[in-house]
C-alpha cells in the first residue's frame, strides 16, 4: 500500500518541479521598428515597442510570432528552442537576402537583462551649465578704467551805478582738455545808491570721474608641451614553423585555445548563433589556415562557411596557405566567390 501511494506522489512532484522552471525572452529590433510579440498565441505587450520582455515561459519550444507596427513589413512566425531556467536575448534583424530573421545574441540568469532598462543616448550637442560666477573655461575679465573730468569756474561781479546794480557772471567749463568760456551780464534797476561798486568773485571746481568696466580680452591657458616620442622597439614577427609566405596577423591561437573556441561554437543550436560567436571569438584573435578550415566544418550550410571564410581571411596568420580552405566547400562556385573576394583585397 505504501508503494502504491509513493509512486503517484513522486510523479506529481516531478511534474511540479518541471512546471516550476520557466524562461524569460527579451526581443528587440536593430533598426528601431516597433512590433507586438506573441508567444504561443499569448500577446506580451499591449502597445507596439522596439523592445519586449516576455517572462514566465513554460515551454522549451514556443511558437514566436512578431507583428510589426508598419503594415508593409510581413509578420514573422517561427518556432524557437529555449531551455528552461535561463533568460535569452533575441535580435530581430535582416539577413543578406533582405529577410527578417530571429538571431539569438546572449544568455543570462533569469531576471538579468529583463529588468535592465536600455540606456538612453545622450543628446547630441549637450552642454553642461556653467557654475554661477564663471564666464568660460580659462577666461578672465580685467576691468579697464576711463573718466571724464569737468571743471567749472564761476565769477560773479556786482556793480552799483546810479539807480541800478549790474551783475556779471563768467563761467569756464573744461571737459577732458576742451574749454568753454561764457560771460553773462544782468542789470538790476533797484540798486541801493549811486556810484557804488561791489565785486565778488566765486570759483567752483567740480571734478566728475566716471569709471567704466570692459573686457580687455580672453586669456586661455597654454597647453602643456607634448613629451618627446619614445623610440620604437622593432620586434621580429612570429612565423609559423616551416612557413615563408605573407603574414596576415601576428600571433595565431594556440591549439588548446582554439579547441575550446571551436567547441563553444559547435555547442550552439542555431546556425546564425554559431556564425556570430565564431566572428566574436576571432575579432581580437588570429587564426591559422588550418584553424579556419576546422571552424568552417562546424557550420551546416555552404552560405555560412563562405561567409566565415571571407571574414577570416584578414585575420589569418599564414595567408599564403589560404587555398587549403577550398576543401571545406561543397560547390566550386563558392571557391570562385572566395577567390574573387581575396583578389579584391
Amino acid at each position: 500500500m505504501k508503494k502504491l501511494i509513493a509512486l503517484p506522489l513522486a510523479a506529481a512532484l516531478s511534474v511540479t518541479a518541471a512546471w516550476s522552471q520557466t524562461s524569460d525572452l527579451v526581443f528587440f529590433t536593430d533598426d528601431g521598428q516597433k512590433f507586438t510579440l506573441l508567444i504561443d498565441g499569448d500577446v506580451k505587450n499591449a502597445a507596439p515597442a522596439t523592445r519586449v520582455v516576455a517572462t514566465g515561459i513554460r515551454t522549451e519550444s514556443p511558437l514566436v510570432m512578431v507583428r510589426f507596427e508598419d503594415p508593409s513589413i510581413p509578420q514573422m512566425k517561427k518556432p524557437g528552442y529555449f531551455p528552461l531556467g535561463k533568460e535569452y536575448t533575441v535580435m530581430i534583424t535582416t539577413n543578406k537576402k533582405g529577410e527578417r530573421v530571429l538571431r539569438p545574441t546572449g544568455e543570462a540568469a533569469l531576471g538579468t537583462a529583463a529588468s535592465a532598462e536600455t540606456v538612453k543616448p545622450r543628446p547630441t550637442g549637450f552642454v553642461e551649465d556653467e557654475p554661477a560666477g564663471t564666464s568660460g573655461s580659462d577666461t578672465q575679465q580685467n576691468p579697464g578704467s576711463g573718466g571724464v573730468q569737468q571743471t567749472t569756474t564761476v565769477t560773479v561781479v556786482e556793480e552799483g551805478q546810479g539807480a541800478g546794480t549790474t551783475q556779471g557772471v563768467n563761467m569756464n567749463v573744461g571737459v577732458n582738455g576742451v574749454g568753454l568760456n561764457m560771460n553773462v551780464g544782468i542789470t538790476d534797476g533797484t540798486g541801493a545808491g549811486a556810484n557804488t561798486r561791489t565785486t565778488t568773485t566765486k570759483t567752483t571746481t567740480t571734478t566728475t570721474t566716471t569709471t567704466t568696466t570692459g573686457t580687455t580680452g580672453l586669456q586661455t591657458a597654454k597647453p602643456a608641451p607634448k613629451p618627446a616620442p619614445k623610440p620604437e622597439t622593432i620586434v621580429e614577427p612570429y612565423r609559423l614553423p616551416g612557413y615563408t609566405g605573407p603574414i596576415g596577423c601576428a600571433m595565431p591561437m594556440s591549439s588548446s585555445e582554439f579547441d575550446d573556441a571551436r567547441k563553444s561554437v559547435a555547442d550552439k543550436s542555431f546556425e546564425e548563433t554559431r556564425l556570430t560567436l565564431a566572428k566574436q571569438i576571432g575579432r581580437d584573435r588570429c587564426f591559422t589556415t588550418d584553424q579556419v578550415k576546422q571552424m568552417m566544418g562546424v557550420f551546416s550550410f555552404e552560405e555560412s562557411r563562405l561567409d566565415f571564410a571571407k571574414w577570416a581571411y584578414e585575420r589569418t596568420h599564414d595567408k599564403g596557405n589560404y587555398y587549403k580552405v577550398n576543401d571545406a566547400f561543397s560547390f566550386s562556385s563558392s571557391i570562385d566567390e572566395l577567390n574573387e573576394h581575396i583578389q579584391s583585397r
